[in-house]
């Protein structure tokens, strides 16, 4: 038996072209990958006493920024679109957050396709306790940075909207400064 692992071994494959890297962490993308997943645990450990995730905060975030304007009936399409967030995946998670009281979703006056959502109170108080454990989450986390996180965040947002084939403005644009 030991002998037949020793003849296999001795038949495995070694390429014969040049690997893309020696260890993923060698690659940029790793590495944006890593720190995303460390960044989304250290912002659960905060929200998950409170029953609420991370994506369910950001959408209940988004929903309450655009209350600000009261002119107008906020729809899902809105809050994905001012989210960033995918539109399926913002309809089931907009669901959660109805069946756990957060919000309501009622006729849309204008267009039959559409609801129109409205935080409730219990949805309201939960957002203004998870709001500053959100904040110190995100502050402890990207304290590191320094001075350098408004620039550091410029790049990253400028690589979303080249990738994403959005229009770069010159807001988008790296100043001598920022660096």
């Amino acid at each position: 038996m030991v002998g037949r692992s020793l003849d296999n071994m001795k038949k495995r494959l070694v390429p014969d072209f040049e690997l893309a890297f020696e260890s993923p962490k060698e690659t940029l993308g790793f590495s944006i990958w890593n720190t995303t997943n460390l960044w989304q645990r250290k912002i659960k450990e905060k929200l998950d006493p409170l029953g609420i995730t991370h994506v369910q905060f950001l959408l209940l975030n988004s929903l309450a920024s655009l209350n600000k304007d009261a002119d107008r009936s906020i729809t899902q399409r809105m809050v994905a679109e001012q989210s960033g967030c995918d539109k399926m995946m913002v309809s089931k998670v907009l669901r959660t957050l109805e069946d756990k009281k957060l919000l309501q979703r009622k006729d849309h006056a204008s267009d039959t396709r559409s609801k129109s959502l409205l935080i409730t109170t219990k949805g309201m108080e939960l957002l203004k306790e998870a709001t500053p454990l959100f904040l110190l989450a995100e502050s402890a986390f990207f304290d590191s940075l320094g001075k350098k996180e408004k620039p550091f965040h410029k790049r990253i947002r400028k690589i979303i909207k080249i990738n994403n084939k959005e229009e770069v403005s010159e807001e988008d644009d790296l100043d001598s400064n920022d660096d």
